[in-house]
């Protein structure tokens, strides 16, 4: 793939994004994203451009108590951050690190932005394992053994063999019947 078709696809999929999210300015700091309010919080070096950060935005984005954003090479990065109170909350993701996220991982001095989630959304969790037991399309069925248990059996006996330094394996043999009068 050249160049050109790359940055071909890459002006389709901001042209499909620009109807997706919507930004609106309200007063003071406060704004809009898809009527979801945020509060800009700092601004340095005028790094904020709500229709930028509108064209980058993306759901996954509003479990996050905050938001940060660094211009690098004329390109919006966006990271989230979470308050200590969020029950998603990390240490290496909480709002202490924005400094640090500042400093060691974006260019130094470029503009930037921080943003409060005035409204967190936290994602739905999914028990993956109850919907497959309950699922009426997928049912396991299960069959009685034939035998009793090992333990139970009278006519067999099974003994514990080693192979190598860490591998074993069972034996299981018939056991032969003995008569009454030998012991």
């Amino acid at each position: 793939m050249n160049r050109a078709k790359i940055q071909e696809y890459i002006d389709q999929r901001e042209e499909q994004r620009i109807d997706l999210y919507h930004y609106e300015e309200q007063s003071g700091n406060d704004f809009l994203l898809n009527g979801h309010q945020y509060k800009l919080l700092k601004n340095y070096r005028e790094g904020f451009d709500g229709k930028q950060l509108a064209n980058r935005f993306s759901n996954i984005l509003n479990k996050y108590d905050y938001i940060v954003g660094d211009w690098g090479y004329d390109q919006l990065r966006l990271k989230g951050f979470y308050d200590p109170d969020n029950p998603l909350f990390r240490p290496d993701q909480g709002v202490e690190t924005i400094e640090d996220y500042l400093y060691e991982d974006c260019n130094f001095g470029c503009p930037y932005f921080i943003v409060r989630n005035c409204d967190v959304r936290l994602p739905k969790r999914r028990n993956r394992r109850r919907r497959r037991e309950h699922s009426p399309a997928i049912r396991e069925r299960r069959r009685k053994l034939s035998q009793p248990e090992p333990r139970k059996r009278r006519h067999q006996s099974a003994k514990r063999v080693k192979v190598g330094n860490h591998q074993q394996k069972f034996v299981i043999h018939q056991r032969v019947k003995r008569n009454q009068n030998e012991k």
